[in-house]
C-alpha cells in the first residue's frame, strides 16, 4: 500500500515547470504531475483488467480483450508522460508482468478453494471469484485515485478507508459463495481471509512496482551513464566531469517507498592553483572496484545489511561528484595564475547540470516516495543543502529531511566575494524563494541561506553534523586553512593551523542558526577531528565492528544513529526528543582514527586523561 504523507505546499506555484499540483481534478484532490498520472493510469488499467480476469462469468475471449486493453492503456500512459519530456517506462513494470501477477493470484484463489474441498467445476468457485474481482478492482482503483490526490491532506485516510471497505464487503460475500461447496470440515471464513490477504498483497506489489522501477536492482547499485544532452524542465543539461570525461551515477532499489538522495563528496577547487593540483575528484571511477562505486562502501549508513541502519531498506540514488564545485557549479573556466599566464587551465564546473540530470532520472524511477532524505558528505553536504529546495518541487507531498554531513559553510569573506562566483553559483539559486540570493550579497553565507530555506520549508527537518575540529587535508579545516592563506593549496598540508578558528566560527554559526530557526533546525557537534560520518561505523558508536562490546564505544557522545533516527521520527508538529542540538563535552579529545599531524603540531598535544593514560587532544587558547 502506498502511504504518502501529504504536506501543504509552501510556495504558491511550482516554478520548475511540470506542476505537481494545479487545478481541481474533479474528485476533490489536486491535479497530478505527468509521472504520478502515468502510474495512476497504469493502476486504473490494472483495476479494469482485474474486474474482468477474476469475474467468474468472463469468457476467454473477454479476458483476452481485457488484456489487450491493459497493454494499450499502459502504453498510452507512458506515451503521455513522454510527451511531457519524462519517462515512466524505463526499468518499469510492464503490462505483461502486471497481468501475470494478477493471473497468479487468481490461480492461488482457485487452488485454495479446491484444497478446501470444492469441486473444480463447481459454480461456487465462479461466484467466489466474482466477489474477488470486486475487491481486486476496488483496491487498485483506490491506489490509482490516491496517486492523483497526493497533495490532498486526507488522501491517505481516504485510501485506507476505501481499502478497508473493500475488504469488509468481500468477506461475507465470499463466505456465502463458498458455503455450499466446501468440504464439511473446511471453514469458508478461513479461505476468504486467505483470499483477501492475497488480493491485498498483489495490490501492494502492483502499486509499489508502478512508482518504484522494479528493473532497478535491489541487491546492488546499478551504474547509469547518461550521454548527450538531457532536456528537463525547459532546459538542456549536458553532464560532464571537470576534466571533460563522461559522467556517471548510481542507484539501488529498496523495499520501502522512501528515498535517500546522497550527494558524494570529493573536495573543491576555484582557481588555477587549487584546480591544477587538483584538490578534488575530477572524474567518476565506475569500475567494480573503483573509488566512486558505492557497491564498495559497506560501513556506516552505507551498510544496507546492518539492522541498525534506518536507511537499509530505502531506495538510494548516489549522485556522483566530479565537478569540483560542491554540486552547484555551472561554468566552463579557463583559469590563469596571472595576467601574463599564457597557459590557461580549462575546467568544466558542471556539478549543477550533472545533479539535475540525476534528479530527472530519480523522479522518473522513484515517482512517489513518502519520505525523502537528502544528504551528502563534505562537498556533497553542500550539494544536499542547495539541491534540497529544488527536490521539494519534485516530490512536494513527501516529508523531507536534509542533513549536511561535514559541510558547515565555514568560509572567508574573500572566498564568498571573489572565488564562489567562479562556479557561477548564483545563477541557479531558486528564484521563487525570497531573499535566497541576498545571502551572497550581504555576506551571511551558509547561516543566512539556512535561515532562508528552513523558514521557507518549515515542515522540513534541516540539520548540520560535524566534529568539533573536522580535520585533514580534505576536511573542513584543510579547505578553510587554504582560504585563510590567500588560496594557497600548500596550506592544506598544514590543515591543523586552522583548527581552532574553524571550531570558533563553526560553533557560532550553528548556535546562531538554531536561535533563528528553533523549530526545524538542529546541529550535532561531535568529539574529535574526523571528517564526515555517513560511511563510518562511528554512526553506531564503534570503530571496529569486530571488537568485543566492551571495547566498541569510542565516545560518550550520543549515538549518531539515534540522533538521525530522531530526525526521521520528527514530524512538522511533533519533534522527537532524540533530535536535539548537541555539542560534545570533551570536544578536543582525538579519537582512534581521527586525523592528527605526525609529529604532533600545535594545537594537537599529548595529555594525561582521567585514567592516567596518555592521549592526544586539541587544545585551543
Amino acid at each position: 500500500m502506498l502511504r504518502l504523507r501529504c504536506l501543504p505546499l509552501v510556495s504558491t506555484a511550482l516554478v520548475l515547470g511540470l506542476s505537481a499540483c494545479g487545478g481541481n481534478n474533479g474528485s476533490g484532490g489536486t491535479a497530478p504531475n505527468s509521472l504520478t498520472q502515468c502510474s495512476a493510469d497504469k493502476l486504473r488499467a490494472a483495476s479494469d483488467y482485474c474486474a474482468v480476469l477474476f469475474d467468474g462469468d468472463s469468457t476467454p475471449a473477454q479476458v483476452a480483450r481485457a488484456r489487450a486493453a491493459l497493454t494499450a492503456d499502459w502504453s498510452r500512459a507512458e506515451g503521455a508522460a513522454a510527451a511531457e519530456g519524462l519517462s515512466c517506462s524505463d526499468l518499469a513494470l510492464a503490462a505483461a508482468q502486471a497481468a501475470e501477477m494478477l493471473g497468479e493470484t487468481k490461480s492461488t484463489l482457485v487452488d485454495s478453494t479446491v484444497a478446501a474441498g470444492a469441486d473444480p467445476g463447481d459454480p461456487c468457485i465462479a461466484d467466489f471469484l466474482t466477489e474477488a474481482s470486486v475487491m481486486c478492482s476496488e483496491i487498485l482503483a483506490a491506489e490509482s485515485d490516491h496517486l492523483v490526490q497526493l497533495l490532498d491532506d486526507s488522501a491517505s485516510q481516504k485510501l485506507d478507508q476505501r481499502r478497508e471497505n473493500a475488504r469488509r464487503e468481500f468477506l461475507p460475500r465470499g463466505d456465502v459463495a463458498l458455503d455450499a461447496c466446501l468440504a464439511p470440515e473446511s471453514d469458508p471464513r478461513q479461505v476468504s481471509n486467505a483470499a483477501r490477504a492475497a488480493l491485498d498483497e498483489v495490490a501492494d506489489q502492483l502499486a509499489n512496482a508502478t512508482v518504484a522501477a522494479p528493473g532497478v536492482d535491489s541487491e546492488a547499485y546499478i551504474t547509469l551513464s547518461p550521454t548527450g544532452t538531457t532536456e528537463y524542465l525547459g532546459r538542456s543539461f549536458t553532464p560532464v566531469c571537470m576534466d571533460g570525461s563522461d559522467y556517471s551515477f548510481f542507484a539501488r532499489r529498496g523495499t520501502v517507498n522512501k528515498l535517500v538522495m546522497y550527494y558524494q563528496g570529493g573536495g573543491a577547487c576555484w582557481e588555477k592553483l587549487t584546480c591544477a593540483l587538483p584538490a578534488c575528484d575530477t572524474n567518476v571511477d565506475v569500475d567494480p572496484n573503483g573509488r566512486d562505486n558505492p557497491n564498495n562502501f559497506s560501513s556506516g549508513f552505507a551498510d544496507a545489511n546492518n539492522p541498525m541502519n534506518p536507511f537499509r531498506n530505502w531506495h538510494t540514488v548516489f549522485v556522483s561528484y566530479c565537478g569540483c564545485d560542491i554540486h552547484f557549479g555551472d561554468a566552463a573556466q579557463d583559469y590563469v595564475s596571472g595576467p601574463n599566464d599564457t597557459s590557461p587551465l580549462h575546467v568544466e564546473h558542471r556539478g549543477y547540470q550533472n545533479a539535475r540530470v540525476v534528479e530527472k532520472w530519480a523522479r522518473e524511477h522513484f515517482i512517489a516516495p513518502e519520505e525523502v532524505f537528502v544528504t551528502g558528505s563534505s562537498a556533497g553536504a553542500y550539494g544536499a543543502w542547495f539541491h534540497a529546495p529544488q527536490l521539494h518541487e519534485v516530490w512536494p507531498w513527501a516529508q523531507f529531511h536534509v542533513l549536511a554531513d561535514a559541510g558547515n559553510g565555514v568560509i572567508t569573506q574573500d572566498f564568498l566575494d571573489d572565488s564562489l562566483p567562479n562556479w557561477n553559483f548564483e545563477a541557479n539559486l531558486p528564484p521563487n524563494i525570497p531573499g535566497i540570493k541576498d545571502v551572497l550579497l550581504n555576506g551571511t553565507g551558509i547561516p543566512g541561506y539556512t535561515e532562508v530555506v528552513a523558514k521557507f520549508f518549515p515542515d522540513t527537518n534541516w540539520a548540520h553534523y560535524a566534529t568539533a575540529y573536522d580535520g585533514g587535508r580534505g576536511g573542513q579545516t584543510g579547505f578553510y586553512n587554504i582560504m585563510l592563506n590567500d588560496n594557497d593549496p600548500i596550506h592544506a598540508l598544514t590543515w591543523w593551523e586552522g583548527s581552532c578558528q574553524f571550531n570558533t566560527v563553526m560553533r557560532q554559526q550553528a548556535m546562531d542558526t538554531a536561535d533563528v530557526v528553533p523549530k526545524n533546525y538542529r546541529y550535532y557537534i561531535g568529539t574529535g577531528s574526523r571528517h564526515t560520518m555517513w560511511g563510518s561505523n562511528k554512526v553506531y558508536g564503534i570503530e571496529d565492528p569486530d571488537a568485543p562490546p566492551a571495547a566498541q564505544k569510542i565516545t560518550d557522545d550520543p549515538l549518531i544513529v539515534d540522533w538521525v533516527r530522531g530526525m526521521l521520527e520528527s514530524t512538522p508538529s511533533d519533534k522527537s526528543p532524540d533530535w536535539f542540538n548537541f555539542e560534545c563535552e570533551d570536544c578536543g579529545r582525538v579519537l582512534p582514527g581521527d586525523p592528527r599531524p605526525d609529529p604532533l603540531k600545535v594545537p594537537f598535544e599529548t595529555r594525561e586523561n582521567s585514567d592516567g593514560e596518555q592521549e592526544v587532544a586539541i587544545v585551543c587558547d
